[in-house]
């Protein structure tokens, strides 16, 4: 066994143990409710025939008249989906085919582009939704001023809370940012209720933009340390 001289002396020599500093978790958010200002229509080429190629041509004899329709319209950004037959076997009725493909149309112009809607319905297609949501430019931009806002206030709230502890912030760790964009879900029409506007010319539809919660959350380590 070590003699308590020896012992005392080893325990001089080894190195001193900084203590963890005290950590405080925090975290904050901020959101802004911001007018929608971006409309996206979906419309569908639909037909019905004794034949498959007799409906895909006519579905394709739609959807290109509508496709080069809407490119003559400055800011409309066109974009086409989903195609698709299927063979029907009704009782007591010869087989059919039936198909359909989509279009959707996108824009800032809100007015512009449910006349553009209208005019298309005119032509033989089917309105089948309405979707409104933010621009990604308008969304960036109110995720950067939220992110300063929530920052500040986790700044301010740390402070606070180190005051009260009778200590003060020294620095920070492990900054986490998170954040959200709001989106209207798309407005759907039955099936029956699309045919029923193609085949009736129905007038352009009436689009009103309502407002989406952009929302952003920040989370921090902070450090804390003796006044």
């Amino acid at each position: 066994m070590l003699r308590p001289a020896l012992l005392a002396l080893c325990l001089l020599t080894l190195p001193a143990v900084a203590a963890e500093p005290p950590v405080l978790t925090l975290g904050e958010s901020s959101e802004r409710a911001i007018q929608q200002d971006r409309l996206t229509v979906a419309l569908r080429a639909e037909a019905m025939g004794p034949t498959a190629a007799g409906v895909q041509a006519e579905i394709n004899r739609r959807m290109e008249a509508a496709v080069a329709r809407a490119r003559q319209s400055a800011g409309v950004s066109v974009e086409t989906g989903a195609y698709w037959t299927h063979e029907e076997r009704p009782q007591n009725q010869p087989r059919r085919w039936r198909g359909a493909a989509t279009l959707e149309l996108s824009g800032s112009d809100m007015a512009a582009l449910t006349a553009l809607a209208g005019a298309l319905q005119e032509g033989g297609m089917a309105m089948s939704g309405l979707r409104f949501d933010l621009r990604r430019e308008t969304a960036r931009a109110a995720e950067d001023e939220l992110t300063a806002e929530a920052l500040q206030r986790l700044k301010l709230r740390a402070e606070r809370a180190a005051d009260a502890l009778g200590l003060r912030v020294t620095g920070y760790r492990a900054i986490r940012l998170g954040a959200a964009g709001g989106e209207a879900p798309p407005r759907p029409m039955p099936r029956a209720a699309m045919a029923d506007l193609a085949a009736a010319n129905a007038p352009a539809p009436i689009a009103e933009p309502g407002r989406a919660t952009v929302r952003v959350s920040v989370e921090a380590d902070v450090l804390l340390g003796p006044k």
